[in-house]
């Protein structure tokens, strides 16, 4: 093989691996708590039918080590149906405020279980361009000492990636 060749070959290994660590690099693990407290409305509430939106209030946890979401404040409103008792269809949108001001909204779906898919679906400053999505689910829920509200925790997992 020419020298040459030898060279094209190494290259071509080494734009491979540029491209593989970059690629690598781009896609984040995303794991978050959010403490939230949350103002309920009915819109309809029977044994058959209960229709409700919320509008939520939180603060989240980083579980990740580099803790880039650690504290970011949310502010979410939610619709939820539930038949017979329980849930069929919930829909959330949240916005995720860095304390630059820098945001990020993620959408959340859920149907009959107490959990979603959630997906990013715009961000401005440094998260402009965020993609990704995971799972999301409440993990505790504490007794509402005030009536319409309610008070917990939701987690977060998944992936996130930033344009360059």
């Amino acid at each position: 093989m020419s020298f040459r060749g030898k060279w094209s070959i190494s290259i071509a290994i080494a734009i491979g691996l540029v491209t593989f660590v970059a690629t690598a690099e781009a896609q984040q693990p995303f794991e978050i708590t959010d403490f939230f407290f949350a103002k309920v409305t009915l819109l309809s509430d029977s044994k058959e039918l209960t229709i409700l939106s919320s509008e939520v209030w939180g603060i989240t946890m980083s579980n990740n080590e580099n803790k880039v979401f650690d504290n970011m404040t949310s502010y979410c409103v939610a619709v939820r149906k539930f038949v017979a008792g329980k849930q069929q269809k919930s829909t959330t949108y949240t916005k995720f405020m860095d304390g630059d001001g820098d945001y990020f909204i993620v959408e959340t779906v859920g149907g009959e279980a107490a959990q979603g898919d959630w997906t990013f679906l715009q961000g401005t400053g440094k998260w402009t361009g965020i993609k990704g999505g995971g799972k999301a689910w409440f993990s505790a829920r504490g007794k509402s000492q005030t009536p319409g509200t309610i008070q917990g925790r939701v987690r977060m997992t998944g992936n996130y990636e930033l344009s360059k």
